[in-house]
């Protein structure tokens, strides 16, 4: 029997990897990607690349188009996201409630529409982590929220929790051209963790939505689980180092925190990982350990991507 899944965010990086991953098992499942503007030119590219993905537009700030846009559909990929203008401005107008809201809309949603699965791409809280250290993590505690209330309501949706390192994707923005000390041209890599920083990443394209994927293959033994989905943990100038691995371009590593998301909560977080790392509360099943096959190392992810090269200036 084909199911129906709707995924929210599908033009986006953990929403296009599921899209990715479930699209290569049509006889499995039914695809409509949920997005607010399905006439802008990335879904034209994506309907292009998925030809048989329904569209469909929906506001996460409108349970009323989310409805709509869930009719028929057996599970619900979700993920929400704070790192947007219309967040931002809310949290500064005294909001703090401004993500769990959409994350509320679209579990309400799901659930008035009878959808059956329900995978939520959720974070730790920092403030119980902490011992209430950091308390204005606001991103990562709405996340957690939409989680637990997701829990709350598992009589009526059975829940299933995905929570993802950071991306090495992340580190294809965030070149640019300079030149060492020895005249040589070479890439710096600028990311806002310090260098000494040992982080948990996983290569998100792939290795992100084929957990989904096992997860819904397997759902008795996963409902209600929290899974972490990484590969491995790394230092910043490690991955620049697999860079130049990959293509013998000298690269370096910049501690740099990005202009537009030098927030007070953001830099909080990323001090909170810094300090606690992304995982820390018992009982994550480890995605490694349900994936059909070995995730993506840095190295990997580098040669799939030798050709990367930072725009010109």
């Amino acid at each position: 029997m084909t199911e129906t899944v709707a995924i929210i965010g599908a033009t986006g990086a953990q929403g296009g990897s599921v899209l990715s991953s479930l699209y290569a098992s049509p006889d499995k499942y039914r695809i409509r990607a949920i997005t607010r503007n399905v006439d802008s030119d990335r879904v034209r590219e994506l309907r292009t690349q998925y030809p048989n993905v329904e569209w469909a537009a929906a506001d996460n700030n409108d349970i009323g188009s989310l409805r709509s846009a869930f009719k028929n559909t057996d599970i619900v990929f979700a993920t929400t996201n704070y790192l947007q203008p219309e967040i931002f401005a809310k949290i500064d107008a005294g909001d703090l409630d401004a993500e769990f809201n959409q994350g509320k809309n679209i579990v309400d949603a799901a659930i008035a529409e009878g959808v059956k699965h329900f995978i939520y791409s959720s974070l730790e809280s920092p403030s119980k982590r902490s011992n209430g250290k950091y308390t204005k993590a606001y991103e990562p505690e709405g996340k957690q929220r939409i989680e637990q209330y997701v829990r709350k309501h598992s009589d009526k949706i059975k829940g299933y929790f995905v929570y993802a390192a950071f991306y090495f994707q992340n580190f294809l923005h965030a070149g640019t051209w300079s030149t060492n000390s020895s005249g040589e041209k070479t890439v710096v890599f600028g990311y806002p963790l310090p260098a000494d920083a040992r982080q948990a990443y996983v290569d998100l394209e792939i290795d992100f939505g084929n957990t989904v994927r096992q997860i819904l293959s397997d759902r008795g033994a996963h409902e209600g689980k929290t899974i972490k989905v990484v590969e491995g943990e790394y230092t910043g100038p490690e991955i620049a180092e697999a860079f130049t691995r990959a293509t013998g371009i000298p690269s370096e590593y910049l501690y740099y925190k990005v202009p537009e998301l030098d927030r007070p909560e953001i830099n909080e977080m990323l001090d909170f990982f810094v300090e606690f790392g992304l995982f820390g509360t018992p009982g994550f099943t480890d995605a490694q350990s349900i994936s059909a096959g070995p995730f993506k190392t840095v190295d990997d992810f580098w040669q799939r991507y030798s050709a990367y090269r930072p725009a010109e200036h």
